[in-house]
């Protein structure tokens, strides 16, 4: 903006001639002194070079005025009011806001031109994030201004925001949206950041909503999204969310997370599964226990417990702990496939750090019972026994075996008894 400046800046009020003076309200005019003639050569030399932008040579000039000890106050001003142009030119803007509040400080100008001066000076002021002086100069010149644009109001919130007068900087931006006969992106933006931080959401989200309708960029439907979820809407904040995912916008982890929760805490964990797929696929979601386990999360919540499995072993072969193995054991215990179950209880155990090292012990043991594996069997519940959550279960599963057993051996003795009656 302040580039901006630089470029579109004015500099007729130089030479201060009444033909160009406004209008103006609330202020006498003021009458000056005459340029004479040494100055009135510099000066216009100097306004010819800022035209060409050969700010050097404008510089040379006002050094030349500056050491002229006997300028007057119209001149002094004049000079000043170069300086500040000609930095501006330059971009340097600290020195630029200096040479502008010199000139004002002369009362040199006829009053359009301070007027004219010291709004640019306040521009600078809020570019160079001195909001309070800023906001001294703004005060100084709205009374005073003819019909003033909706930018000097938004200029004005903004040095209202950067001051943290929230109110003040809403009330400005406000009415720089009802004089523009279209409403600018960087304004909307303003309201909806100050609703925000006055915790007006309901306001902020039909601010983010017009900025959506005229300018539908990404970060602003994220916006909208997460307010929803702020003003505990879920149902909006997913159909949002949705949107975004649809217009391929979807680029950080983050998001799809996000997105695929959301589906979950909605109960669509269909949907949550399909994302979380589309994520890794592409390489966005990354390739993680946690990423995985997700994944496989969403697939059991849509009672897809095939598609489940693989990013579950994904997840176990991932994770630093057993835990994510104990889960893929159980799954296939409840599945009654005995040889996988077996095989992940044992990688649980390996790895270790369980939380429930007991559950482990037991499920193994029921997976081994199950494949008549008596002595695997009895040793997994003689651990899980150890534990106090599952020693009444692992009791239990010790007595089967221990019946399982004896009723081997009586059948073997009346095996024997059969076959030496039959030769008797």
């Amino acid at each position: 903006m302040l580039r901006r400046l630089a470029a579109t800046v004015t500099i007729g009020a130089f030479l201060a001639m009444p033909a160009l003076a406004e209008p103006h309200t609330g202020l006498p005019e003021r009458e000056v002194e005459s340029v004479g003639p040494w100055a009135f050569k510099r000066i216009e030399r100097m306004h010819k070079d800022l035209q060409d932008q050969e700010y050097g040579y404008v510089l040379d000039t006002l050094n030349e005025m500056k050491r002229n000890d006997r300028l007057n106050s119209h001149e002094q001003a004049l000079m000043w009011q170069g300086f500040g142009y000609a930095y501006i030119g330059t971009e340097d803007f600290e020195k630029a806001a200096d040479a502008l509040s010199n000139c004002l400080a002369t009362e040199g100008l006829p009053i359009q031109g301070e007027l004219h001066t010291r709004y640019n000076l306040a521009q600078i002021l809020v570019m160079l994030e001195r909001p309070q002086e800023a906001i001294t100069e703004f005060e100084k010149w709205f009374p005073h201004a003819r019909n003033p644009s909706p930018t000097a109001y938004y200029m004005a919130a903004m040095a209202h925001m950067q001051a943290g007068n929230r109110e003040q900087a809403i009330e400005h931006v406000d009415v720089a949206l009802s004089k523009a006969s279209s409403p600018r992106e960087s304004w909307l933006q303003l309201k909806s950041a100050m609703l925000i931080e006055t915790k007006d959401f309901e306001g902020a989200e039909a601010v983010l909503e017009q900025l959506i309708e005229r300018f539908p960029k990404k970060a602003y439907w994220m916006q909208l999204a997460a307010l929803y979820s702020q003003t505990k809407r879920p149902d909006r904040a997913l159909t949002t969310l949705e949107m975004i995912y649809m217009q391929g916008w979807l680029e950080r982890e983050s998001e799809y997370l996000t997105l695929a929760q959301m589906y979950l805490f909605n109960q669509i964990p269909y949907r949550a599964a399909e994302v979380l797929r589309d994520g890794l696929e592409k390489g966005v979601v990354s390739d993680s226990a946690k990423s995985w386990q997700l994944l496989a999360d969403s697939w059991l919540h849509a009672r897809e417990r095939d598609r489940a499995l693989p990013p579950m072993r994904k997840a176990a072969d991932l994770a630093k702990d057993g835990n994510v193995y104990l889960r893929l054991g159980q799954l296939h215990v409840d599945r009654e496939e005995w040889s996988e179950a077996k095989e992940a209880l044992e990688r649980a155990i390996e790895k270790g750090e369980l939380r429930h090292p007991g559950h482990a012990q037991l499920l193994l043991g029921i997976a081994y019972a199950n494949s008549e594996s008596w002595g695997p069997a009895q040793r997994a519940f003689v651990a899980a026994s150890e534990d106090e959550k599952t020693e009444k279960a692992a009791q239990y599963w010790l007595k089967q075996i221990a019946s399982k057993q004896g009723q081997g051996e009586d059948s073997q003795q009346r095996a024997a008894i059969d076959g030496a009656n039959r030769q008797g």
